[in-house]
């Protein structure tokens, strides 16, 4: 069968020791010596995580001496393999299996999961279910402040509502066509956008333990997640350049390159020339197949694959450059700022250099100007509401409202300014 006629999907299983020691040379020691087309990534504490082919019918993707294909090692007897040197591959679960977990869960969590939808229960009545049962331990259920980066085309508008949603502060930067918005939050979260200039938004969220992702957001709406650092230190069991059949090699290649699901989260995006791809898939590559080396210079990578300027980037994630601040004030000041900010900040970046968008901020800088141009709108609006026209005085009326929220807002940015 040749590598294109071969239907495959790589699963992610553990490994683990019976005394919880580190079996990674045992693992890759078993996987080389089978010449399984896998890879493993490094020991966490726990168990190590073996990227292994398995095909429909249920056999492993492996090779033989001369380095073609073969399917005659099934799930089970590699699970043998690792059981005969005292390690647990979780492979293959059969049905009778999986209904066997199914119930081991069922029987130790699952009057506690039933009390969980009682709203009247308190967390001492989940004592004795495997559930915390001191306040100690309730702090580990606790949501954690992730620091948060959100490099788009939006102006500080978004900012001000970001603030209050959740309740934080937000520094917001820009360089030319780019800012970010930078706060920590315990919260659920996601970006605020107002239509599609404001794309992309790249959201990277940065907790305190665990790996760093990343949320894009595509100008068209759509949305995918990435992990950078996810493959950083998965390396292969075998060496591709010593394999025979270069076909092999190939399907190893695009195998370790592909298993992630990263390029097809990129097209689904449907940027286009927008985004880097290559750039991108080179910051989630392993770093032993010439992905891009360290965890922060990943995220770096990955963010500068969509266009964002270095220096933004640098100043999103590092911290160091003060921005403006925008705070939590009270839904009432927020929407006030956001409508004293008009389309100075309501315009997208891109948008800046349109003439609607440079005559409002000439405006802006001669305050006195635009009182002067919304008490000629008044003017005229009160000459149209005496119109004898329907339409006319219709008109009229609404020129006049206009003029009058126009002018109170003139007058508020004229006070700010002495």
């Amino acid at each position: 069968m040749s590598a294109e006629q071969i239907a495959f999907q790589v699963t992610y299983t553990s490994v683990e020791s019976g005394d919880g020691s580190d079996p990674t040379s045992a693992v890759e020691r078993i996987l080389a010596g089978e010449r399984v087309l896998a890879a493993v990534r490094e020991f966490d504490g726990d168990a190590v995580i073996a990227l292994i082919p398995v095909t429909e019918g249920g056999d492993v993707v492996a090779l033989d001496a001369e380095g073609r294909l073969r399917f005659d090692l099934s799930e089970s007897a590699l699970v043998a393999l690792f059981a005969d040197e005292g390690l647990t591959l979780h492979l293959g679960y059969a049905d009778d299996g999986l209904d066997d977990v199914d119930a081991a869960l069922e029987e130790e969590f699952g009057e506690a999961f039933e009390q969980l939808d009682e709203p009247t229960d308190e967390p001492d009545d989940l004592n004795g279910f495997g559930m915390p049962s001191d306040a100690d331990d309730l702090e580990l259920f606790e949501a954690e402040p992730v620091r948060v980066a959100e490099f788009s085309r939006r102006a500080v508008w978004a900012a001000r509502l970001t603030a209050q949603l959740l309740d934080t502060d937000v520094d917001y930067l820009e360089d030319g066509t780019w800012s970010v918005y930078r706060y920590r939050t315990d919260r659920v979260h996601g970006a605020i956008s107002g239509g599609r200039a404001d794309g992309p938004i790249i959201e990277v969220n940065i907790p305190q333990h665990g790996d760093a992702w990343v949320e894009v957001t595509s100008p068209h709406g759509r949305s995918a997640m990435f992990w950078p650092n996810a493959e950083q230190h998965t390396r292969p069991v075998l060496d591709i350049d010593t394999i025979g059949m270069p076909e092999s090699a190939e399907l190893y290649r695009r195998m370790l390159t592909e298993a992630d699901g990263t390029r097809e989260e990129l097209a689904s995006l449907a940027m286009g020339d927008a985004v880097d791809v290559d750039a991108a898939m080179g910051a989630c590559l392993s770093e032993t197949l010439g992905g891009v080396v360290g965890a922060d210079a990943r995220l770096r990578a990955f963010v500068g694959a969509f266009g964002v300027p270095a220096s933004l980037i640098r100043a999103g994630l590092d911290e160091q450059d003060a921005g403006r601040r925008v705070v939590a004030r009270g839904w009432g000041p927020t929407v006030g700022g956001i409508v004293l900010g008009g389309l100075v900040e309501m315009t997208p970046l891109t948008r800046r250099d349109r003439p609607v968008a440079r005559l409002a901020r000439l405006l802006r800088k001669r305050p006195v100007l635009g009182m002067s141009l919304s008490t000629a709108e008044l003017a005229a609006g009160v000459a149209l509401s005496r119109s004898r026209s329907g339409l006319g005085r219709g008109i009229g009326i609404l020129l006049v409202i206009d003029a009058v929220a126009d002018i109170a807002i003139w007058i508020v940015r004229i006070l700010r300014r002495r």
